[in-house]
């Protein structure tokens, strides 16, 4: 992700597809994981729309985007129980943030992997900061073939297996429509081993 997405944020809460998007993933994922207690980082979370909703029932969140701008709006809104982290996640961030210097019960990422440079390398990272039978959730869009945008089932699956997650969701989870196009968007769900 690059500092393009500050060029967003001031629009991004009130795009109706974006709040779809953060409301539908949400649904999901308290159909999957009981959210109750956990303590929770949200990775590449945006202006929070996700968190917002996470923050209703979870225990202590940390959000983390590399978008200041982002990060800005999100800590604007005051979630009581929600820590921001505007950064990168890096070896060295989380040495430099001692917000990330924790374990959490979930991480979920809500359309964020298919803009990273190495999504395998970064899921091994995030999963090194889960607990034993920690979850992680992502939800991404669904890439046809090899090279379009979006994630392919097989680059997830491929993704959790080299991150040592074992796998418990991996489908289309909802669909949007995009002016004439419908894209599907997978979600992912793995355990860390105990």
């Amino acid at each position: 992700m690059s500092d393009s997405w500050d060029d967003y944020a001031d629009g991004w809460d009130d795009n109706k597809d974006v709040q779809k998007y953060a409301q539908l993933a949400f649904n999901s994922l308290v159909q999957k994981v009981n959210c109750k207690g956990l303590n929770v980082l949200d990775f590449g979370c945006g202006t929070g729309l996700l968190t917002e909703k996470l923050s209703t029932v979870c225990n202590q969140i940390v959000a983390i985007d590399p978008s200041v701008k982002m990060a800005e709006i999100l800590s604007q809104k005051h979630l009581t129980n929600v820590k921001v982290v505007a950064d990168y996640l890096t070896p060295e961030s989380i040495l430099q943030h001692v917000e990330l210097q924790q374990s959490f019960d979930l991480i979920v990422a809500s359309s964020v992997c298919s803009f990273l440079p190495n999504y395998p390398k970064t899921l091994s990272l995030l999963t090194s900061l889960l607990t034993p039978n920690g979850h992680w959730v992502q939800w991404d869009w669904a890439a046809k073939n090899e090279g379009d945008f979006g994630l392919t089932k097989q680059s997830i699956e491929q993704a959790l297996i080299i991150s040592g997650l074992n796998k418990r969701a991996l489908n289309v989870d909802f669909s949007m429509k995009a002016k004439e196009e419908v894209m599907d968007v997978y979600i992912a769900h793995g355990i860390k081993p105990a």
